[in-house]
């Protein structure tokens, strides 16, 4: 009977801990990062969020495999202590290996933080170790020109038997976070989907058949921009100017 109420106190524990999800104390500035290649560096801020605790922020860089790098691009410092209410800040350096980069496209990196508490005066107490991952998209100073108004906006969408296609023109990269249908809300079961410079996505399934689509690109400052497109052809038209939902 002790053996079976264990047990049971186990398992609503740990549904508790998955209904409580923590929240982070170290959070940084922006939801994405844009590394021009003319700038010797970017400054990202950390802030720790905690009223009372310090933390440790370990940062690193990753690339678009998720493998830990320290070439061409490194973060510094790479550990250190954040009081309570207080912000630092992390540098991100590109290193001569940039010169290999690809000229003509964007290349995809990750900016990870981990936040490492201060350790507990109390016995048998669990810790949790947060991490927050960022994209980061090194631009080559080539492409500057391209910039010009809101190049997102040459996202293609073609309707298709079983659903539509994303097809991305530019030699950036492009994250649609929202897809809409008939003006019903986001369509059950999407999620978020980068395409990477020149590459296509299909997205198939009935629930991706329709004449009228509203998508969402998060632009360079992480905001939600909408557009809408008329299908009345396998080729969908952009009907409307970009608008904040």
């Amino acid at each position: 009977m002790k053996k079976q109420i264990l047990h049971t106190g186990m398992a609503l524990l740990m549904m508790a801990s998955v209904a409580c999800p923590a929240i982070a104390a170290i959070n940084l500035d922006r939801t994405r990062i844009i590394f021009n290649a003319n700038d010797k560096s970017v400054s990202v801020m950390l802030e720790n969020q905690s009223k009372d605790l310090p933390y440790l922020a370990q940062v690193w860089v990753e690339n678009a495999l998720g493998e830990k790098i320290t070439s061409p691009l490194v973060a510094l410092p790479p550990m250190q202590r954040i009081d309570a209410g207080q912000k630092s800040q992390i540098r991100i350096l590109q290193l001569p290996e940039t010169a290999a980069l690809p000229k003509d496209r964007e290349s995809l990196f990750y900016f990870n933080v981990r936040e490492v508490p201060p350790k507990s005066e109390m016995a048998n107490v669990m810790q949790v170790a947060i991490q927050s991952r960022v994209k980061l998209f090194f631009r080559p100073t080539e492409l500057r020109k391209l910039l010009k108004g809101n190049w997102q906006e040459q996202l293609q969408v073609s309707r298709l038997q079983d659903g539509l296609k994303l097809t991305n023109p530019t030699p950036f990269y492009i994250t649609v976070g929202y897809l809409g249908k008939d003006n019903k809300g986001n369509v059950p079961g999407f999620d978020s989907v980068m395409l990477a410079p020149f590459a296509t996505e299909s997205l198939t399934g009935g629930q991706y058949i329709s004449d009228r689509y509203s998508l969402g690109y998060m632009d360079d400052y992480g905001g939600l921009q909408v557009n809408e497109y008329q299908c009345q052809t396998p080729q969908c038209q952009r009907i409307s100017k970009e608008g904040k939902r």
